[in-house]
């Protein structure tokens, strides 16, 4: 990959096939204005209409950018890296037509936004929650939270802390919470890292572990009525389809990073080839359904696309990378089946810069 590409700081989300980046990154608490994503050509492909944009940020020119999770307003959260300056990045929030520079401070990365606009990231050793138009607050509780990844528009938030030698996820019922719900990898795996990094309306949490096999996996869980104690539970690693350019690749790893409140869940998987696909998965049925944006190429023979986000309206978010290497995020869109108002692609009806998105311990998970 190009030194210059977009990526995306490697503090405990998402597997990357490209080293740890140490992102010093700075802006004063202050409103930053609204200003229009570059945004290419809408192009329709497997039931969606993908638009695909960058983030130009007040200051510097940005090298691409990452999309890191979708509201059910149709929001967007993500980062976007400086071009001349690779240990330099922004956050920035909003659609693909205005979007916001946020003011995180030094070093922390946006990953999750609800309907309220409220923002959650962390850049590994503290995690935070960004009230829309307010300040950032560090959280608190737990003690060693390292990353913050979803916020949903109950104010539940999930992510990562530290206990000991640990790494389990948690879950919030609110920033300001005093107690929250450990959530630990599931039965049977020795591994002593979970990530937590989606949680819908109803508390169902999505995210992956660490497995026996060294590689991350998929796992669900559900928010407890009280704080306590939970165990992840596994989900079935997806069959890989065929992928033009790729003869004979294998699955590698699993990452599930996003959930709606009809159970529709999205990732990513890593083949053999060391290109990474989108998917989104139904919790109910257990079916997977690939799709990538139209516009990835090959990169040193390397694709990537990832599904960072999934909300109610079926749009998806998330990032794919050019024939250059550069990162690019994109919001797409259901497409209306015909004579139907319900949207096609994953089966709505039946349930009701560039860092490659982390390798988030040898998996720096």
């Amino acid at each position: 990959m190009s030194d210059t590409v977009a990526k995306v700081p490697e503090h405990g989300r998402r597997l990357r096939p490209i080293a740890v980046l140490t992102a010093l990154f700075s802006v004063g608490l202050v409103p930053c204005p609204m200003r229009a994503g570059i945004i290419g050509s809408p192009i329709t492909a497997g039931g969606y209409t993908f638009t695909n944009f960058d983030f130009s940020p007040l200051t510097g020119t940005a090298a691409g950018s990452n999309a890191n999770g979708i509201s059910n307003t149709g929001q967007v959260a993500g980062t976007t890296v400086d071009i001349a300056n690779a240990s330099t990045f922004t956050n920035f929030a909003g659609t693909p037509a205005a979007l916001t520079q946020l003011n995180t401070g030094a070093g922390q990365v946006a990953f999750g936004i609800n309907s309220a606009g409220d923002v959650v990231g962390g850049n590994g050793t503290n995690a935070f929650f960004l009230p829309n138009g307010g300040t950032l607050q560090n959280l608190t509780t737990p003690g060693g939270a390292i990353n913050a990844f979803g916020i949903n528009d109950n104010g539940n938030v999930v992510g990562q802390f530290t206990s000991g030698s640990n790494t389990p996820g948690f879950i919030l019922d609110s920033s300001t919470s005093s107690t929250f719900t450990t959530i630990n990898q599931p039965t049977g795996v020795t591994s002593d890292t979970i990530n937590a990094q989606g949680i819908n309306n109803s508390g169902l949490v999505v995210g992956f572990y660490v497995g026996n096999d060294g590689q991350v996996h998929g796992f669900t869980a559900n928010k407890p009525a009280s704080p306590g104690t939970i165990t992840g539970t596994p989900v079935a690693d997806p069959v890989i389809p065929p992928v033009a350019g790729e003869p004979g690749a294998t699955f590698v790893f699993s990452q599930i990073l996003g959930v709606n409140d009809h159970g529709l869940a999205v990732g990513y998987y890593g083949d053999s080839t060391t290109s990474q696909h989108g998917y989104l998965y139904n919790t109910t049925s257990g079916k997977y359904t690939f799709l990538d944006d139209p516009a990835e190429a090959f990169h040193n023979g390397v694709e990537v696309t990832q599904i960072t986000g999934i909300n109610n309206a079926g749009q998806i978010a998330g990032f794919y990378t050019d024939a250059g290497g550069i990162a690019h995020s994109f919001l797409a869109s259901p497409v209306p089946e015909p004579g139907s108002l319900l949207p096609a692609g994953f089966g709505l009806c039946a349930v009701g810069l560039i860092y490659f998105r982390r390798r988030r311990t040898g998996h720096a998970v």
